[in-house]
């Protein structure tokens, strides 16, 4: 694969599967440990908006100053402090002390950390590949990424089981190391800004021109869509799995694995399906997705349940890479941070929204009505999307592009 000699991208590619490995056991780790210490979905709830909350203020403002600083430094020191925060709940569980504020405070700095690593890894791609290999690009990025999410909760649940989770937690502060100590070997082409401009200045010119795109903007609102329905997840799942269906650890774990093995498989067929309407191809995608969840809302079986997320994994890569793909050839590279940091702001502002709903609503209606809920909102949108004449004009764009290309 021609790719992968280009030894910049190949060691991003692996420095940011190997994190994506330890972050999955991280989040699987700390939502145990919450969930047990607490045995309460709203502790849950309060465990995600500490790590949005914070994650969230700084991603609008630090845009301008990946366009600014050096993309690869700024990847490295995410993960290494990553890797070091990590020790907080390591040296709670050795020393017996461990306690729920240990697991906010390590979600407080993660929320921190994650807006600056970000935006930064998907900023520095298009200037270690060309432009007509991004989709290819992204996909196996993508891929490897869903593939480490969808072995890590299988795994976590045998880890965990067997060695037990000091060990685990072990592992995940020496692969974020070893994963930002990977990411030295990219040489990293950049273009050093002679005029200095004020923050202010730098941010209001990516807000500007991030609206005037209005392909980016849209597919921005529908990613937010599916974004709420993640918040939501993220309190429901275990209970779910463990209430609902009445499973145990490893039934979790597989459950967890389910959509991005899904993920890893889509992002396979990224490069191969072709299409004539890029709307429809992405939109159809997100209503297959939504659809998904109401199918978790009604059915009684793990395995069905399972299958269910797979379905929903391939979904989504179809939309998710088609969606970043189109936000990196349109930006320019000076301003790639600033859009992007913008772009995630405002999908990941209803990610929180999603979780404090949920904390709220699995109490008084349940577990079930709320997949069916967040299920029928996104097959919603992603109709109207699909329907609408309004949206044709992605369509065009797409066909541009095609012209010019």
């Amino acid at each position: 694969m021609k790719i992968f000699k280009n030894k910049p991208f190949t060691y991003m590619w692996m420095g940011n599967g190997i994190s994506e490995l330890a972050g999955a056991f991280g989040t699987f780790c700390n939502s145990l440990l919450i969930y047990e210490m607490t045995d309460s979905s709203w502790a849950l709830g309060s465990m995600w908006l500490l790590y949005f909350v914070p994650s969230l203020v700084l991603q609008l403002f630090i845009g301008p100053y990946i366009d600014r600083w050096s993309r690869k430094w700024i990847m490295i020191f995410a993960l290494w402090s990553r890797g070091l925060v990590f020790l907080i709940p390591l040296i709670g569980f050795i020393t017996n002390s461990l306690v729920p504020w240990h697991i906010f405070i390590v979600q407080i700095i993660i929320g921190l950390i994650t807006p600056i690593y970000s935006p930064a890894n998907q900023a520095i791609l298009p200037s270690l590949v060309s432009k007509q290999h991004l989709h290819k690009a992204n996909a196996y990025v993508e891929g490897l990424a869903r593939l480490m999410t969808f072995t890590a909760p299988v795994m976590a649940g045998v880890v965990i089981e067997y060695i037990g989770i000091g060990s685990t937690l072990s592992f995940i502060c020496i692969a974020l190391i070893i994963s930002g100590s990977l990411l030295l070997g990219i040489s990293e082409k950049r273009k050093v800004q002679i005029e200095r401009r004020t923050w202010a200045t730098e941010f209001m010119e990516g807000i500007s021109y991030f609206f005037q795109q209005k392909t980016i903007v849209w597919l921005g609102i529908f990613l937010a869509v599916v974004q709420f329905g993640v918040g939501v997840t993220m309190v429901i799942n275990i209970p779910y799995i463990k209430t609902v269906l009445d499973g145990n650890n490893a039934m979790y774990g597989y459950f967890m694995a389910g959509f991005p093995l899904g993920y890893m498989l889509g992002t396979l067929l990224v490069g191969k399906l072709t299409f004539h309407s890029r709307r429809r191809l992405m939109l159809g995608a997100l209503f297959i997705g939504g659809v998904t969840y109401i199918n978790l809302g009604m059915t009684s079986s793990i395995i069905f349940a399972i299958t269910t997320e797979i379905i929903a994994g391939v979904a989504m890569a179809l939309f998710s890479i088609h969606n970043i793909t189109i936000c990196q050839q349109t930006v320019p590279n000076h301003l790639m941070g600033k859009i992007i940091s913008v772009r995630s702001f405002i999908i990941r502002a209803m990610m929180p929204l999603g979780v404090l709903i949920s904390g709220i609503l699995s109490e008084v209606w349940g577990i079930r009505p709320l997949y069916i809920l967040i299920g029928a909102l996104i097959a919603s949108f992603s109709l109207l999307g699909m329907l609408l004449p309004y949206f044709a004009f992605m369509d065009k764009e797409d066909t541009n592009e095609k012209l010019a290309s």
